[in-house]
């Protein structure tokens, strides 16, 4: 029996020691934590550079001036066409160049300048016809003051002095009314600019009102843009602004806001704007769409950098990381101005800071970090 427990004991101290060893030799290890590693990541050094806050809108270009052309009197267009410097003629044709007073058409000219003769005859003939009653009414007056004429016959004398003192007046009216159709029968260009219609031939009879020709200026052309609501209060006059057209894909003109208008569409609730540019070379043509980029805000000097590196943002702060000594540091940052894919950094960043731009999306703050290039993490 003594022999039995001497062998349970020995049993039972083997199995301790064995315990013992298992636990102190064995499980502890494998509990180790593990060697940390660094995460690859490529880093940029971060810069300063100018930038802007543009919107792009669209519009499309019109002529600076058009006029259409109607004649204020009727008649047969004698002429349509301009005199040259050298005193030949060249008909009014669609795209012909014209200056601001220059002859374009002359409707019954010799007729209107008989009527202008006519009126003057009138009036002259007015003007002895009131010089008479003038005479004949002082001559009353006298006879009348001698007691040799009586009231009635002074009155009536003064009647017909005023009545031939508004026949003449009538007269010279006519007369200035014949002189307006004279100058009117001549049909003067009011602006430098092109012909883009002409709606009548040489010859025919034109009416009162009728259009003859179309003129356009575009030396100078405006753009007209509706801008929504919400940057109406960024916008004024003087901005400045960017324009394109299909046409010309590789050319932008740089320009001006010339005005906004002071009320906002009733319908649509935007805010319409008018853009004037020198069309150097004619290049745009009236009715061409555009696409506009306006300059809402400008840094020259500015913290940059790219937006897709920017994470969180949308429940927490915007943040990024920079490399410092080995180790990722999370940096809450304040986004500035934006313009496409870059971003200015008001507050969280300095220039000259190593700017994680790939593998940031495996880090936290503190992560041991190796510089590594894209194709290495990759």
């Amino acid at each position: 029996m003594r022999m039995v427990r001497r062998g349970l004991y020995w049993i039972a101290a083997c199995a301790v020691v064995l315990g013992t060893f298992w636990w102190g030799y064995v499980r502890q290890p494998a509990e180790a934590p593990p060697e940390e590693r660094p995460v690859p990541v490529e880093v940029e050094a971060v810069g300063t550079a100018p930038i802007e806050q543009t919107v792009e809108l669209t519009g499309v270009v019109m002529a600076n001036q058009r006029v259409e052309l109607a004649s204020k009197v009727a008649g047969r267009i004698e002429s349509l066409s301009i005199v040259k410097p050298d005193g030949s003629r060249q008909s009014v044709d669609v795209g012909l160049a014209v200056t601001r007073d220059q002859q374009l058409a002359v409707i019954d000219h010799d007729m209107h300048l008989a009527q202008v003769a006519a009126a003057e005859a009138e009036v002259k003939a007015k003007q002895v016809q009131l010089a008479e009653a003038q005479r004949e009414s002082q001559r009353i007056v006298g006879l009348f003051q001698a007691g040799s004429a009586t009231e009635q016959a002074r009155d009536q004398a003064a009647t017909a002095s005023e009545l031939a003192a508004a026949g003449l007046n009538l007269a010279m009216a006519n007369l200035e009314l014949a002189k307006i159709n004279l100058r009117e029968s001549t049909i003067v260009s009011p602006l430098d600019g092109v012909v883009t219609a002409r709606y009548i031939d040489e010859g025919n009879l034109v009416a009162q009102g009728q259009h003859i020709v179309s003129l356009a200026d575009i030396k100078t052309v405006k753009v007209l843009v509706a801008a929504p609501e919400r940057y109406s209060p960024q916008i004024c006059q003087g901005m400045p602004a960017k324009i394109a057209v299909d046409a010309f894909p590789d050319r932008e003109f740089e320009t001006t806001v010339y005005c906004v208008y002071p009320a906002l569409d009733e319908q649509t609730h935007t805010l319409r704007l008018e853009i004037r540019l020198a069309n150097d070379g004619l290049l745009l043509r009236p009715g061409m769409f555009t696409h506009v980029k306006l300059v809402l805000d400008h840094r020259d000097k500015a913290v940059v950098i790219a937006r897709d590196v920017i994470l969180g943002g949308k429940i927490d702060s915007p943040y990024v990381f920079v490399a410092e000594n080995g180790r990722a540091r999370k940096r809450i940052v304040e986004i500035g101005l934006t313009d496409g894919p870059q971003c200015e950094i008001a507050k969280g960043l300095q220039g000259g800071e190593s700017l994680v731009v790939n593998g940031m999306q495996h880090l936290a703050d503190g992560t041991a970090v190796e510089v590594v290039r894209l194709e290495d993490i990759q």
